[in-house]
């Protein structure tokens, strides 16, 4: 009896490390300097501006004109690509205005919600170094 239960306690210990110790993979988004494509409610092209991603933030300029840092987002990493939002990270920020991102073959592709869901943008990232 006393094997039975050691061997069910280790074996217990086993799944809970595994399951705890191995953690989710991350698609993250990578660091790196991006091109970055916007269209606001599916149809309406805005210029192409310039995004650098540096740990959990994203600095983007102003339409391609600078400055570098014009609008800075907190990027929330999810194991599909990340969340970012005009404010920052808090879900109630997140609930008003968020992009969530999904990695691509070719980068990134976000979709812009407002008021809890509601899509109003749709952009890309592409590497550019």
């Amino acid at each position: 009896m006393n094997r039975i239960i050691a061997g069910a306690l280790i074996g217990g210990a086993a799944v809970v490390g595994v399951s705890v110790g191995a953690g989710s993979a991350e698609a993250k988004i990578d660091p790196g300097q991006y091109k970055m494509q916007s269209r606001v409610y599916g149809f309406i092209p805005y210029p192409d501006t310039n995004v650098k991603v540096v740990g959990n933030r994203m600095y983007q300029d102003f339409y391609g004109v600078g400055p570098s840092n014009a609008s800075t987002f907190e990027i929330d990493q999810t194991p599909r690509g990340g969340i970012t939002s005009n404010f920052t990270t808090h879900p109630l920020m997140q609930w008003y205005a968020r992009t969530e991102w999904s990695k691509t073959k070719s980068g990134y592709r976000g979709t812009n919600y407002v008021l809890g869901g509601i899509p109003v943008a749709d952009y890309t990232l592409k590497k550019t170094r």
